[in-house]
């Protein structure tokens, strides 16, 4: 989890030194490039107008949790969780191979289970008595009967890579498999392929192999298009993007994923520009959710309960991790 390492300077400051170094004509050229994209901006509403406000379309009131449940310091680094029974999450953090589980109702970590060796782990899936583990490099980590002593532990590695940086994973019943999330590179091999996108990749269970093409792949430009930007922000990010200082003004890079048991929907939060994301099964965008940063301190991981109850995880950036829970309401 290195966030403070991604919030250093941002591409616009990086790049707007050239603009310094050019030329009289090379600034002429750019001064009538910003003019140009004026007077299209104001003549081409392009999406505004088009996309349902956010809270339209949510079970959640995401600014007001229903419990806050604080970690123990060992679980500062809280990265993935997974719901595990009537009233227990089983969670793990990013640097033991430890499976902790929480009870919910004592607000106190009963369990803990070992899986291997230290490594940099990002988020668990508990399916029955088997749990699977996702490292950041991609491989997984089947625990059979991970309660037991005699529990079965066997790691598939995958074609994905620490430049991938897998940290999200979920259980997707319908399938069969496991949909990974990149917060990384949205690809396996060629870096320019698949270029301005996310990926979610699925490994099947039944074959134990990951799947290559990526399951769903999300376009960041189009992410642009649901926030709530003032004009003058719109415009700005039209014309940095037509200088090319910026791909998108969009700062999303999954950290948790999570399936809604109710509707199927893909819930997709991001610690970095503090996004939730929903999606239907076909990978359509339905909804873009910016989030507190006061109230989500570092967003890691994200799981539901049977019901439709949602659990949401957080890193304690120096402090204690903890678990915020949303009780499920009707759409407004």
């Amino acid at each position: 989890m290195q966030e403070s390492l991604e919030k250093t300077s941002s591409p616009l400051h990086i790049k707007l030194h050239i603009f310094c170094k050019w030329g009289y004509y090379g600034k002429v050229r750019i001064v009538g490039l910003v003019v140009c994209t004026m007077l299209v901006s104001f003549c081409n509403p392009g999406t505004e107008g088009k996309i349902p406000p956010a809270k339209d379309l949510l079970r959640y009131n995401l600014e007001a949790p229903d419990a806050r449940y604080s970690l123990p310091k060992y679980l500062e680094e809280i990265s993935g969780l997974s719901y595990y029974g009537k009233g227990k999450i089983a969670c793990v953090q990013d640097e033991k191979a430890h499976i902790y589980i929480l009870n919910l109702e004592k607000e106190k970590i009963i369990a803990k289970y070992d899986f291997g060796s230290d490594a940099d782990y990002e988020d668990i899936s508990v399916v029955g008595s088997t749990a699977y583990i996702l490292r950041n490099n991609g491989d997984i980590y089947r625990i059979k009967k991970f309660k037991k002593k005699d529990r079965k532990i066997k790691k598939f590695p995958t074609p994905l890579k620490e430049k991938n940086d897998t940290e999200g994973m979920v259980y997707d019943p319908g399938s069969n498999s496991l949909l990974i999330a990149c917060k990384g590179s949205p690809s396996i091999e060629k870096e320019s392929l698949y270029e301005g996108y996310k990926a979610i990749y699925r490994f099947d269970l039944e074959k134990g192999k990951l799947v290559k093409t990526p399951h769903i792949l999300i376009d960041l430009e189009r992410l642009d298009s649901y926030l709530d930007q003032s004009a003058f922000t719109k415009f700005s990010v039209r014309v940095a993007k037509k200088l090319r200082l910026i791909e998108s003004e969009t700062s999303f890079k999954p950290s948790g994923i999570a399936i809604h048991p109710i509707d199927g929907e893909i819930y997709i939060i991001s610690s970095v520009g503090k996004l939730l994301i929903i999606l239907n099964q076909s990978g359509k965008v339905l909804n873009v959710i910016e989030l507190d940063p006061k109230l989500y301190r570092q967003p890691e991981g994200i799981c539901f309960s049977p019901t439709g109850d949602m659990y949401i995880s957080n890193e304690g950036k120096g402090g204690k991790g903890y678990i915020l829970k949303f009780e499920i309401h009707a759409k407004i």
